[in-house]
């Protein structure tokens, strides 16, 4: 721990000034964490790591206990509030491979399904993984870096545009309860933005109008049939189809939400600002809606992740995004690894598709 981190607790997660807090794990914790990987990959070497999730769910408890009981806080209390990064996981970028370019294939490898299994692994202590059938044919791990023609746009395959903080898919009401961002590669040290949300600056007005119902959030490109049909193709399952219809309806005859809900203590965010309205033909909601936003703003933090860091996010209580940068499409660029979390799986009971049943439709 450097002379300018704070300890928030008992368990050594440190917070920088400017930081999100971070729990570096020793090296015999990380030599746990490979073994219970590996041990994982080799009871069933075939069969894909998103076809035994729960397997995993019940592996994940050979995890080291400090890391166990951090994420077990966190859950429950969900502090340190909004984030935390799991730093000094196992991951080799030489032995994954080059950063993928496109969408058109998985990518494979020994390395590239180990940071998977880790991935999956430590997500299972918080809640149980999914997907949607809208995003890249329903993967259960989705892959983050630039692609060569979304440069300037609203996607995580964006580069020299700044991609702005939002909460993930927060126009679906089965959006994710957590975020998981495992890094491969950051040679650049491209920053992720992040804000804890729990405790903005709002009057009391604004803070109680954010409750109404006044507010739309529309779908986010990647979730449509023109960008999946562009870039890798949908499957001819008809429930894939009816997910793509139902994303049109939503973007065509949008209801009206709340941006905070649940406890007004301790409320649940959804904002996505490039993907919502501001011509609400309503004064207040309009003015509450810029107030908020300006005061997320007040409160971005830079983190860079590096090789090895999981950056853990809760998307009910904070947001995130990142700053534009330069690829280069060579295999060196930024490159993360994704899933999406849910606290309560059953609510999308009947709803979900896939070799895994977990890709919501």
């Amino acid at each position: 721990m450097s002379h300018s981190a704070v300890s928030d607790g008992p368990h050594g997660v440190c917070r920088a000034p400017g930081d999100a807090p971070r729990l570096r794990l020793t090296a015999a914790e990380r030599t746990a964490v490979l073994d219970v990987a590996d041990a994982a990959l080799a009871e069933e070497p075939h069969v894909p790591p998103s076809r035994r999730l729960p397997r995993l769910a019940v592996l994940a408890h050979q995890l080291p206990v400090r890391l166990r009981t951090v994420l077990t806080e966190f859950r429950i209390t969900g502090r340190p509030y909004g984030g935390l990064v799991i730093a000094g996981l196992p991951v080799d970028p030489e032995a994954a491979g080059p950063t993928p370019t496109d969408y058109t294939a998985e990518p494979r490898g020994t390395e590239v399904l180990r940071a998977e299994v880790v991935l999956l692994l430590i997500g299972s202590l918080l809640g149980d993984p999914f997907s949607f059938a809208t995003q890249q044919r329903g993967r259960l791990v989705l892959d983050v870096f630039p692609v060569r023609g979304h440069e300037d746009s609203q996607l995580g395959s964006s580069s020299t545009q700044l991609l702005e903080w939002h909460n993930e898919d927060a126009f679906h009401e089965h959006r994710a309860d957590w975020i998981a961002l495992l890094c491969v590669r950051n040679q650049d040290r491209v920053p992720t933005l992040f804000a804890p949300v729990h405790d903005l600056d709002l009057t009391a007005r604004d803070r109680a109008l954010l409750f109404e119902e006044r507010f739309v959030i529309l779908p986010d490109e990647s979730h449509t049939a023109q960008f999946n049909s562009a870039t890798n193709g949908i499957e001819s399952d008809d429930r894939f189809h009816q997910a793509f219809e139902r994303i049109a309806a939503m973007a065509e005859r949008p209801r009206r939400i709340p941006i905070l809900s649940g406890d007004p203590r301790a409320p649940f965010v959804r904002l996505d600002p490039a993907f919502m309205r501001r011509d609400l033909d309503d004064p207040p909601a309009e003015r509450t809606l810029a107030a908020v936003i300006d005061a997320v703003d007040r409160r971005l933090l830079d983190v860079v992740l590096d090789t090895g860091d999981l950056f853990l996010i809760d998307n009910k209580r904070a947001v995130h995004g990142r700053r534009p940068f330069t690829a280069r499409y060579d295999g060196t660029d930024r490159w993360l690894r994704r899933i999406n979390i849910t606290a309560d799986l059953r609510s999308s009971e009947g709803r979900r598709v896939g070799d895994a049943g977990r890709a919501v439709v």
